[in-house]
């Protein structure tokens, strides 16, 4: 699908980047496999969309229990995924690579757990 197929009115503006389209986001889990995604205009705020974004991850992925996120997302995601059962912890960009996943995530196993931790219940 291209911008050009997108009806203009299914398209905003980023007032803050002055970009005129659509925002993707995406969830991985800590292999780097897509666990959800959305695409949404580019006026959609960060916060509006870090939500939704939980909010698929919490109905197709109940076993995942934390997330690290980029440090642009507000307090309000962090406590939107609390009230969905899932530890959200924001990661600060570095200036030179953008986002990078703290050491712990990496070296924890699919979905978010820490490679010893129990798998999920029944």
């Amino acid at each position: 699908m291209t911008s050009s197929s997108v009806a203009e009115t299914g398209q905003g503006t980023d007032a803050a980047k002055k970009i005129r389209g659509r925002k993707r986001r995406l969830a991985t889990d800590t292999l780097g496999l897509l666990l959800a995604v959305i695409v949404t205009a580019a006026s959609v705020h960060g916060s509006a969309g870090g939500k939704q974004l939980l909010d698929q991850v919490a109905a197709s992925h109940p076993e995942v229990a934390k997330v690290w996120a980029d440090g642009g997302y507000q307090t309000s995601v962090i406590n939107h995924g609390a009230r969905r059962g899932i530890d959200a912890e924001t990661v600060r960009r570095s200036p030179d690579t953008g986002f990078q996943p703290r050491a712990e995530a990496l070296g924890g196993g699919a979905y978010g757990r820490p490679a010893d931790a129990a798998p999920p219940g029944p």
